[in-house]
């Protein structure tokens, strides 16, 4: 079996204290890395994520990340339709420095691919919470949602077309991918003692977002009655409230009746209306962003990375969306909880993203080698990988990856028979 790729994420605070070819070397030798990636606007987040101090970083046990920073030289011209602006880093030991830049041409210099990451958030808080109020996203009572942009809000569409077309122009680079979030999922998780945790998951989602202006002008444009939708899911909404006696008795009679989501969607076409409409924005934007950035560069990789264990609870559908993608990451990282039990459920979210795509479509499947992974682990997650129709493999994370399980990619490799290749055929291709 022939994989193209073992794909690296790096941040800019891994090649300022690791140093960019010590990086190389150690990925090239003990992964056969030959494709890397920036995570060029990163949320707020400790790292490393998984663990309370650094395997490896040999100049601090933690790193605090900025709040959504760009960490390459965007082109301020590129943003001219957008109010919106990307936020480059503040911290002196990052400033000055064009870390993708520095990324690209290390990579190249050893043959390798090379793209660049937008992650899930693309706006700071502080700056949401302010100035941009207006582009955050909604909740039925129009609560806005902290930082969680609204893909409807034009402001927000042209900057993010704007960051791709940005990247792609601007820079040598293969690919642009992202897992910037979708629409508030609203009570996604279940209440712990509900006999119908479908259903469940299924009425949270009037507890999401959006309902902003822009989205009811965008539903009225396709013919959604807006005001009668929404005034039959703010009756659910009313629901998780006790102190609303009639909506909380029908909601909780609902939960513990046998009802199905099935039958909850026959029942409700304004729920299945208002989940059928965020699919369709999110799938209109993408469609939008992937135009516009294969306008500028015909051949780039506009890549999306899969993330969440119910997409269509924040509207993502990605039998829809993947129309409009050149590849798909499966962002699993099952080996890092340390137990196997786990790694059937990343066999099974392996196989609805295939079954979603098709078998022609790209597939980087993820592994991680973070703790609590062990290297028996890592090397499951590859097999599986195999098994499950991927393409090619992609390491989550680097920073905080123990060199152990490092080590196992390799072994994993060679275990499952699988060679790197960069000839290897590639399948499908988007249709615009």
């Amino acid at each position: 079996m022939y994989w193209r790729e073992v794909v690296a994420s790096l941040y800019a605070w891994d090649l300022l204290d690791e140093d960019l070819e010590h990086i190389l070397d150690v990925l090239e030798t003990e992964t056969l890395t030959n494709s890397t990636y920036l995570v060029a606007l990163m949320h707020d987040e400790k790292r490393p994520l998984t663990d309370l101090y650094y395997p490896h970083n040999p100049k601090r046990k933690v790193y605090w990340t900025e709040d959504s920073r760009a960490y390459w030289s965007p082109d301020p011209k590129a943003y001219d339709s957008s109010r919106i602006k990307p936020r480059t880093t503040d911290n002196p030991e990052l400033k000055g420095r064009d870390w993708l830049q520095e990324l690209v041409v290390g990579s190249r210099r050893r043959g390798m691919t090379v793209g660049a990451e937008l992650s899930h958030t693309w706006v700071d808080k502080e700056r949401t919470r302010n100035e941009l109020a207006d582009c955050v996203q909604r909740d039925i009572y129009g609560q806005p949602f902290d930082q969680q942009i609204c893909l409807n809000n034009p402001d927000v569409r042209a900057y993010g077309i704007a960051l791709f077309v940005d990247l792609a122009s601007h820079y040598d680079i293969d690919f642009v991918q992202t897992c910037v979030r979708g629409f508030n999922p609203g009570r996604a998780q279940p209440r712990a003692t509900s006999n119908s945790l479908e259903v469940q998951r299924l009425t949270g989602t009037v507890l999401g977002g959006c309902f902003c202006d822009h989205c009811k002008s965008a539903a009225e444009k396709k013919g959604i009655d807006w005001n009668a939708m929404v005034s039959r899911l703010k009756w659910m909404a009313e629901g998780y409230d006790r102190y609303n006696h009639k909506q909380a008795f029908e909601m909780n009679l609902l939960w513990h009746s046998s009802m199905t989501s099935t039958a909850v969607l026959a029942e409700l076409p304004e729920l299945y209306a208002f989940i059928r409409f965020r699919i369709d924005s999110i799938t209109e934007f993408f469609s939008e962003i992937y135009r516009a950035v294969h306008a500028v560069k015909p051949m780039i990789d506009v890549r999306l990375n899969h993330y969440a264990p119910h997409p269509e609870l924040m509207g993502l559908d990605l039998k829809t969306v993947c129309q409009f993608m050149d590849s798909v990451r499966s962002s699993d990282y099952s080996e890092q909880w340390g137990d196997p039990k786990r790694m059937e459920r990343k066999r099974a979210y392996l196989h609805s993203i295939r079954r979603a795509i098709g078998i022609e479509k790209y597939f980087l499947s993820a592994i991680s080698p973070r703790p609590k992974a062990t290297p028996d682990l890592v090397k499951q997650g590859i097999l599986i990988s195999a098994q499950c129709g991927a393409d090619a493999l992609t390491i989550g994370h680097y920073d905080g990856a123990w060199m152990n399980c490092l080590r196992a990619i390799k072994g994993g490799l060679e275990e499952a028979g699988i060679e790197i290749n960069r000839d290897a055929p590639v399948f499908g291709t988007v249709q615009s």
